[in-house]
């Protein structure tokens, strides 16, 4: 096992660049592999946040959850019971996907930029991965 850098970035204005480490099982995976890696670990922190919490904790994940998802964790009432609805990691790494495949992001592995989800990357402590979310321009 092995521990990763990885860096979330934005083509977008007002975005917070966010850096983290995760670890994964092997050091040589494909550009899939490793999106399932990080949704899953992003979920289960947040999933596990939730269930140690009273206020529902923020998602930083790469993909936000589809609207259905999102409006069951919304924030309830004050006089109402307040539990947290787990995320579905699974559900989470299918966006993802289609994310990558219709360039809402890139992957970037050290200098390189990854071409196809069946890619093979190799991994090491050094490697930083990037996360470049593209943000379509409004207007012409």
């Amino acid at each position: 096992m092995a521990t990763i850098t990885i860096r979330d970035e934005s083509t977008g204005l007002g975005h917070e660049d966010r850096m983290f480490t995760l670890e994964i099982p092997s050091e040589s995976m494909t550009v899939r592999e490793l999106i399932r890696e990080r949704v899953y670990q992003e979920v289960d922190d947040y999933n596990r946040a939730a269930r140690e919490q009273t206020e529902s904790p923020r998602f930083f994940g790469l993909v936000q959850p589809e609207k259905h998802e999102a409006e069951l964790n919304e924030p309830l009432r004050a006089k109402e019971s307040r539990k947290t609805r787990e995320l579905d990691w699974k559900k989470q790494f299918e966006v993802a996907i289609d994310a990558y495949e219709h360039n809402q992001f890139i992957v970037l592995v050290g200098d390189e930029q990854t071409t196809s989800l069946d890619q093979k990357i190799e991994l090491t402590p050094s490697t930083e991965v990037v996360f470049l979310r593209l943000v379509m321009l409004v207007g012409g």
